[in-house]
């Protein structure tokens, strides 16, 4: 097996604002004890808007939420993980985890004998209803968050979780990542669509404000986070689409939230980018296997504030 280390990164302090909106928690005890085996699976619950503090690790991470929809911030991006996509993170990554309902959280750890067939950088991946099984019956066999097997089932966990790691590695890879630019007149715009996601203006109209014309803004734009202005736009409204709606927001107050007309107009970005229709999303919510949890009942703050707090935290970390 690699190095097995974990390194808690410390040295950027958070903004005031996000201290208030968030809950401060360490990475897992198996995170910190480092991997006894190539393989392990943690399973731990996070409350609503508990922050898994930044930190790095030397062995490849696939993390996954049987129910609830995680927050996963990179200095690259963020990625909004309902229970039906999880996030490859590399080795030696750094990352944060923002519960943004309560979690019941399981991380697939492998050391660099293990992650052969994934990608070299942060992917989403789509993980279907027989992969949410697996996990769901590997889950029921841990001990503890640490991660420790029952010793009358150890083998056949071990091979339960080699099976789940050939199935992640097939997983197809979705588009929900957010990637962010970094030249200065892009984040300033960003920084304003993070903020209110309904932002109606252009380029055009942007163009007067950063200093830059709209066809310096557009190339950058691709340049930088490999999608068009409209593109980025449209993932941000997918990624708080799918926050709204897990917590149980209506399709049409949802819509008009994130700036549209109608439910249809809506409706039709949802299914360009999800291949379903809102509705049909969550009708597959709702019938996904669970894993018991006890019930937590708190107002949840305002989505637009989380979504520009975490924002503010990933240039931090940049």
């Amino acid at each position: 097996m690699g190095d097995n280390t974990l390194n808690q990164v410390t040295d950027t302090p958070l903004s005031q604002q996000h201290i208030t909106q968030h809950t401060q928690v360490a990475p897992s005890r198996l995170a910190a004890a480092g991997l006894s085996a190539s393989i392990m699976l943690l399973k731990r619950t996070l409350m609503p808007f508990e922050h898994v503090q930044r930190h790095r690790h030397s062995w490849g991470q696939v993390i996954y939420a049987s129910q609830g929809v995680l927050s996963v911030i990179t200095p690259a991006g963020r990625y909004i993980v309902p229970p039906e996509q999880a996030v490859w993170v590399p080795p030696f990554v750094d990352h944060e985890v923002i519960a943004l309902s309560q979690v019941q959280l399981s991380s697939l750890y492998l050391d660099d004998t293990q992650i052969g067939g994934f990608p070299p950088s942060c992917t989403c991946l789509n993980v279907k209803p027989v992969l949410q099984l697996l996990l769901q019956e590997a889950n029921a066999l841990m001990r503890s968050e640490a991660g420790l097997i029952d010793p009358n089932f150890k083998d056949s966990v071990i091979r339960l979780l080699m099976v789940i790691r050939d199935f992640m590695v097939l997983a197809p890879k979705v588009a929900l990542d957010l990637p962010y630019p970094k030249d200065k007149k892009l984040l300033r715009i960003t920084e304003a669509l993070l903020a209110d996601p309904s932002e109606q203006r252009t380029l055009v109209d942007w163009q007067r404000e950063v200093g830059a014309s709209a066809r310096t803004l557009a190339r950058l734009f691709k340049q930088q986070t490999g999608l068009s202005y409209s593109q980025w736009l449209q993932r941000l409204r997918l990624q708080v689409a799918i926050q709204m709606l897990s917590r149980g927001e209506s399709v049409l107050t949802t819509a008009l939230s994130l700036g549209y007309a109608s439910g249809s107009a809506f409706g039709y970005m949802f299914r360009q980018l999800m291949g379903v229709a809102p509705s049909q999303y969550l009708l597959a919510q709702s019938t996904l296997p669970k894993i018991q949890c006890q019930k937590y009942k708190d107002k949840q703050p305002q989505i637009k504030s989380n979504v520009a707090s975490d924002r503010r935290r990933s240039i931090k970390v940049q």
